[in-house]
């Protein structure tokens, strides 16, 4: 639902200049650069084999990159010499200690003009996670260790020179996803999301996640996204 949602708000909405901060194994930026017309993305990640596997998938569909290794910390990002008409932040936040600081370094990366795209993991949806699973997230390496709920969202925003445009509770198809896959005690890595379990766990996570998406997106997408939101989708600028 996050690509519908980066489809629906950033088409028309034109990029020269694309960063992707802590991209994961995801297809966000290859997303969002069709829709804004971006035929470069940079990447910045901890991860080398991150790194590696999102230049060979934008090689396959024909976007140049730029891989930045380096660690999620204000310091790091600070030494950022370029300017970027978009950046995206998605499912990061959680993962950083000081996410106030590096949200301020990265904000003044943005072109004028430029969008900041965020989403991170419900309060809601973590504490329930932890409620059925809890060994959730615990001692793992760059897991999660902040918690997000809409005002604290919106405070952090603020903090960082940020005014929120789009503010959306969405992923219910993922609420259901990380029920099983985590009440069922499968293997994940918590930096990436990564599902590590194979058999016949996966294969229920897979068919739940993509039947469960169609039923929402056929029943009303919103609704489902208020109750059983898994994360927030916030697209914002910089304050005036």
């Amino acid at each position: 639902m996050i690509e519908g949602l980066l489809e629906k708000y950033l088409q028309g909405k034109p990029a020269a200049t694309v960063l992707d901060v802590g991209p994961g194994y995801g297809n966000f930026s290859r997303v969002a650069a069709q829709a804004t017309g971006a035929t470069k993305v940079t990447y910045l990640d901890c991860s080398r084999a991150v790194l590696d596997w999102q230049a060979e998938e934008c090689r396959k569909a024909g976007i140049e990159t730029e891989e930045l290794q380096m660690e999620l910390d204000p310091g790091s990002v600070s030494t950022l010499r370029g300017r970027y008409d978009l950046i995206l932040c998605q499912e990061v936040l959680e993962h950083l200690v000081d996410p106030k600081g590096v949200l301020r370094a990265l904000t003044s990366r943005l072109s004028p003009g430029g969008r900041f795209v965020i989403t991170v993991p419900t309060q809601r949806s973590e504490r329930w996670l932890k409620r059925i699973n809890p060994r959730y997230m615990r001692d793992e390496p760059h897991g999660h260790v902040q918690q997000f709920d809409e005002p604290g969202l919106r405070t952090l925003l603020n903090s960082a020179g940020l005014v929120p445009i789009v503010f959306v509770p969405t992923q219910p198809h993922y609420f259901l996803r990380h029920t099983w896959v985590f009440g069922t005690r499968m293997r994940v890595e918590g930096s990436t999301g990564r599902i590590m379990t194979q058999g016949f766990r996966r294969f229920v996570s897979g068919r739940l996640t993509e039947y469960s998406r169609r039923f929402f997106l056929a029943t009303g997408p919103r609704f489902w996204g208020r109750l059983l939101a898994r994360n927030y989708f916030v697209i914002a600028v910089p304050a005036l």
